[in-house]
C-alpha cells in the first residue's frame, strides 16, 4: 500500500533534521553545523484520524501504523532532503542531488529559521536577517532547478512535439513524466498562467513560470518557521505579512516533549502538559518554557502541519477497505485492517485498483458497509467511508 510522500527542505542548519526526528520519532544525526545531513533521511510520521471502530465498538487491528482511543494513525513517508543553499540549481554544494530527492514528494515542507540567525550556508549569525529572505532564496533554488529540467533539450523537443500534432498538455506531460504529473495536471497549470500556444516557441521565462506554478498548484509549498522560540516579535510580524498561512514551531521543544514523555516526566504531548515524573530544577524550569510557548496563539504543533499538508492542501481522504460489510473485518477476522489515504474524488473503481488489479479488473459493485446499500464504480467515496468491494475474482 503505497503511501503519501511529503518533503521536508531547506538550508542548512535551520533545525530540519531536528523537525524530521520529532515527526517520525526517528533518530537522525543533529548537530549545530552545515550539511550534517549528507543524503536524505526517509522515515514514517503517523497522521491522526478518527477511527471508525468507534461505531462498531470493536478494536482494529491496522496492518500497518497503529490506532489508539479511537484515533487512527496513518503512515505518511517523509523525506528530509539534504540543505540547500544558493546556486544549489547550479550545482554548487550538492546542487541537484539534493534536488532530485524532492521529485516523488507530493508537498513540499520548508522549514527556515524564523529568527533569522542562521546564515545562507547554514552558519550562525552574530545578528539576526531578514528570514523572507532566506524563504524566497530557497524556493528560487527550487523554482530554477524545475525550470531547467523542464527547458532541457527544448529547442528540439518542441520542434517535434508541434509536428507531431500531439495536444500541447500530452507534449508537456511527456516532457516532464518523470516527476509525476499527470496530463490533467498539466492542463490545470496551463490555465493558471499564460504561455504560447507552440511548445517551439517558449522561452526560458516560460519555463519558469510553468515550474513555479508545479510548485503552487501540483507539489504545493507549506512554509514552516522553526526556532519561532528564539524569533524576535518583529520578525514574527514580518513573516506574518509575507504569508499568513505559515506555521511557527520549535522542533528542539517538540523533541524535548517526546523524550519527556518517553521518560515518564509528562504526562502528554499537547502545551498543556503536567509533570509526572521526578525533575531537578533545570528540567521544571525547561518545561515551564515550553509549556508557555505551545500555548502562545501563533504557535502551531506538528500534527498540524502533518494534517494540513495531507488533508487540507493535498485534499487527502481516508477510506477503509474491507471484505465484510458486517464485521469491518476481512477473511482472516482483522477489524479494518486497512486505511487508504486516497485524493478527494477517488471514485470505489478506482479504490478497487488500488486494493488490487484484479479486484478492479473484476469490479461488480461495492458496498456501503454502514447502509449496506450497493453503490456503482462511479460513487465519489467520502472521508471515512468503509467500503467492500465485490468482485468476479472474489
Amino acid at each position: 500500500m503505497s503511501t503519501v510522500k511529503i518533503g521536508l527542505i531547506g538550508k542548512p542548519n535551520v533545525g530540519k533534521s531536528t523537525l524530521f526526528s520529532a515527526m517520525t520519532k526517528s533518530p537522525v544525526d543533529i548537530a549545530n553545523y552545515p550539511f550534517t545531513t549528507l543524503k536524505p533521511n526517509v522515515g514514517i510520521a503517523l497522521l491522526n484520524s478518527k477511527c471508525p471502530e468507534t461505531e462498531i465498538q470493536k478494536h482494529c487491528t491496522p496492518r500497518e501504523g497503529s490506532c489508539s482511543d479511537g484515533i487512527r494513525r496513518i503512515p505518511v513517508e517523509i523525506i528530509d532532503v539534504p540543505g540547500l543553499i544558493p546556486g544549489a540549481s547550479e550545482g554548487k554544494g550538492m546542487g541537484n542531488e539534493f534536488l532530485d530527492n524532492i521529485r516523488d514528494s507530493e508537498a513540499i515542507i520548508h522549514v527556515f529559521d524564523s529568527s533569522g540567525m542562521t546564515a545562507s550556508d547554514g552558519t550562525p549569525l552574530q545578528e539576526a536577517k531578514d528570514p523572507v529572505e532566506d524563504i524566497l532564496t530557497i524556493e528560487n533554488e527550487i523554482y530554477a532547478w524545475m525550470a531547467d529540467r523542464i527547458y532541457r533539450d527544448w529547442e528540439k523537443y518542441g520542434r517535434k512535439a508541434d509536428a507531431s500534432g500531439d495536444r500541447i498538455e500530452r507534449s508537456l506531460e511527456k516532457k516532464i513524466a518523470s516527476f509525476g504529473i499527470s496530463e490533467k495536471q498539466v492542463s490545470l497549470i496551463l490555465t493558471k498562467g499564460t504561455f504560447p500556444a507552440k511548445l517551439s516557441a517558449w522561452k526560458p521565462e516560460d519555463a519558469r513560470e510553468f515550474a513555479e506554478l508545479i510548485f503552487k498548484h501540483i507539489k504545493p509549498i507549506l512554509r514552516v518557521g522553526n526556532k519561532a522560540d528564539s524569533a524576535s516579535r518583529e520578525n514574527i510580524e514580518k513573516i506574518r505579512n509575507f504569508d499568513p498561512d505559515v506555521f511557527f514551531i520549535s522542533g528542539e521543544y517538540e523533541l524535548t516533549l517526546e523524550k519527556a514523555m518517553a521518560a515518564g516526566l509528562i504526562d502528554s504531548l499537547s502545551g498543556d502538559f503536567r509533570v509526572t515524573g521526578p525533575v531537578n530544577h533545570a528540567q521544571s524550569h525547561a518545561l515551564e518554557l515550553i509549556s508557555g510557548f505551545l500555548n502562545q496563539s501563533h504557535v502551531t504543533r506538528i500534527s498540524d502541519i502533518l494534517s494540513t499538508a495531507v488533508r487540507k492542501v493535498l485534499g487527502y481522504v481516508v477510506v477503509y477497505p474491507v471484505a465484510d460489510e458486517s464485521t469491518w473485518g476481512d477473511n482472516k477476522g482483522n477489524i479494518l485492517p486497512d486505511a487508504f489515504l486516497l485524493p478527494d474524488g477517488t471514485t470505489a473503481l478506482e479504490l478497487a485498483f488500488r486494493v488490487h488489479t484484479d479486484i478492479g479488473g473484476g469490479f461488480i459493485r461495492a458496498i456501503d458497509c454502514r447502509t449496506k446499500r450497493a453503490i456503482g464504480k462511479d460513487h465519489v467515496l467520502q472521508d471515512s467511508e468503509v467500503v467492500r468491494i465485490v468482485s468476479k475474482t472474489k
